[in-house]
């Protein structure tokens, strides 16, 4: 694993904050250099997500990431059935921790009640305006892990995230 490569992937997500891409990055080396550890380190966490038992490195990365970025409140965890109204307030409560001036509007009326993939369609249309992309970190689970990135910055995401065996979807 490139520790360069790493940091840079987080940045992503972290923008200027080095004390948080510093650990968010030390939490992520850790589920990638050693899953047991990882798993070991954070058991209390996991059990409270209700894993127990030892999953799957590509899941265990999953969560791992989407645990990190949840301690620094750069990442909104949701009910897939939450309507988008919900996530935008969410997103920009991302939007206020990664200290982005930017906030993303309230859906267009009949939209506010919107749920599932429809959602992030939704979500993903008045980002863009923006110059921001939604990023779903991707887990198996009833729940949407979202966040987002510069869109100039998407296919980065998707790049760097492969190469760290992290799986997410960037719209």
């Amino acid at each position: 694993m490139n520790q360069e490569t790493l940091q840079h992937f987080v940045q992503l997500f972290t923008l200027d904050d080095a004390a948080a891409t510093q650990r968010v990055s030390a939490r992520l080396a850790l589920v990638l250099q050693n899953p047991a550890a990882y798993h070991a380190q954070f058991a209390e966490e996991l059990a409270e997500r209700g894993i127990v038992v030892a999953l799957p490195e590509p899941e265990l990365r999953a969560v791992a990431l989407i645990d990190a970025l949840l301690a620094e409140e750069l990442v909104w965890e949701s009910d897939w059935q939450d309507p988008a109204a919900d996530l935008v307030y969410g997103l920009n409560e991302t939007l206020t921790q990664q200290r982005r001036a930017m906030r993303v509007s309230e859906p267009a009326p009949g939209r506010t009640a919107v749920t599932g993939p429809d959602a992030l369609d939704i979500l993903q249309d008045l980002l863009e305006p923006l110059g921001l992309a939604l990023v779903l970190l991707t887990l198996d689970a009833d729940s949407y892990a979202l966040t987002v990135v510069a869109d100039a910055q998407a296919e980065e995401t998707r790049q760097l995230a492969r190469e760290l065996g992290v799986d997410v979807t960037v719209y």
